[in-house]
């Protein structure tokens, strides 16, 4: 699959081993990624030098990328604005993302405002080393074939489908994302 990587280069040096560990994982299940920076930036951050020449040449890329991208999968243990901006850029596009945290979060955690966003594409997960490969490739085996859409035929009685009707007019939310929620409420039920 094309997968979009990234992470914070704030705090590189405390957290390389791990951002090299899913870009190589990634590769080595024979990922393609659609902006491999860590293969540069990594060794130029390494070097100390922090000077970024073109910021504006840099974040095109990064747009072009998560375009490009099948899925995206950002490490966000070190929260920031350029992280949380692309977050917000792949949901926009409608990639499935997986936000990466390792450890444990401060106490607020659970109030960061990535909580607050409803979106059937974000996905978020706190891992340590030993399961982070696991993680991914459940997520990636989730959104295997997720640009392969089904058309499905569903039979409504009156009741349901005023029922439907009734939630879209006043919810402004349509019918499909109704019953597709409700579908996805049911899938992460059942073990």
């Amino acid at each position: 699959m094309k997968i979009y990587f990234t992470a914070s280069t704030a705090e590189f040096n405390k957290y390389k081993k791990t951002y090299f560990a899913i870009r190589d994982y990634l590769v080595q299940e024979n990922h393609t990624l659609t902006r491999d920076w860590l293969k540069h930036t990594g060794e130029r951050i390494k070097e100390g030098d922090l000077n970024v020449s073109d910021i504006k040449k840099i974040y095109n890329k990064c747009v072009l990328a998560i375009n490009q991208a099948q899925l995206v999968i950002i490490e966000d243990t070190v929260s920031n604005f350029s992280t949380g901006h692309q977050i917000t850029l792949a949901l926009q596009k409608q990639k499935p993302t997986l936000v990466l945290w390792q450890g444990k979060k401060h106490r607020y955690f659970n109030q960061m405002f990535i909580h607050g966003i409803d979106s059937e594409h974000l996905e978020i997960a706190q891992y340590k080393p030993t399961n982070l490969e696991t993680i991914i490739n459940t997520f990636i085996n989730k959104y295997q074939d997720y640009n392969n859409k089904t058309r499905f035929n569903l039979v409504l009685n009156q009741y349901e489908r005023n029922y439907l009707d009734w939630v879209q007019f006043n919810r402004a939310t349509s019918r499909t994302k109704i019953i597709k929620n409700a579908l996805k409420e049911k899938i992460d039920e059942d073990d």
